[in-house]
């Protein structure tokens, strides 16, 4: 059982069994941790990295070999939101319909920019020894928004993350 557990390096520890399934995001080759190996995850709307921080305590104390692993929380940028009025708050990008479906307008530049705010960290994360392989990104509702567009769009040749892991988020620039 031990061992079938290391074979999994990050996932998301739930209360609900069904969900902590569902939310593994990467297997490792028998490693009893995640030393070299990352997760940055992403903020909602209105949120700070402190809303989510408590990961990096709570993932390793219910599944223990993700221990050694670096956790990454980056800040959105404090932008006005055009559904609230234009009220300035931490934001990746400005939600422009509500609510949020098929129909809703994206905001591109704001996206890829959130996009490139990740890549940053990648980067940085590359100069420490950890590969993009060796990462799962993921997020809260906008983050997760964001994680979804890094991971499955923004990342055309180049190396895959190790995996995405979301949480009420949704695909956006549907038109590419």
């Amino acid at each position: 059982m031990q061992q079938r557990l290391a074979r999994f390096c990050f996932a998301a520890a739930f209360a609900s069994p069904k969900l902590r399934y569902a939310a593994r995001a990467m297997a490792t080759s028998g490693q009893a941790t995640c030393s070299g190996k990352a997760l940055i995850f992403l903020h909602g709307l209105g949120d700070t990295p402190a809303g989510w921080s408590s990961l990096e305590r709570q993932l390793p104390s219910l599944i223990g070999n993700l221990e050694g692993a670096k956790y990454v929380f980056p800040a959105a940028p404090t932008i006005p939101i055009s559904i609230n009025g234009g009220a300035e708050m931490p934001g990746w990008f400005d939600v422009l319909d509500w609510p949020i479906g098929i129909t809703a307008r994206d905001d591109r530049k704001g996206l890829l920019a959130a996009v490139n705010q990740i890549e940053k960290e990648v980067e940085t994360l590359g100069e420490k020894g950890i590969a993009p392989s060796d990462i799962v990104v993921g997020g809260f509702s906008q983050g997760g928004a964001v994680a979804l567009l890094a991971a499955y769009h923004q990342r055309q040749n180049k190396v895959p993350f190790a995996g995405c892991v979301v949480l009420s988020g949704w695909l956006t620039l549907e038109e590419d």
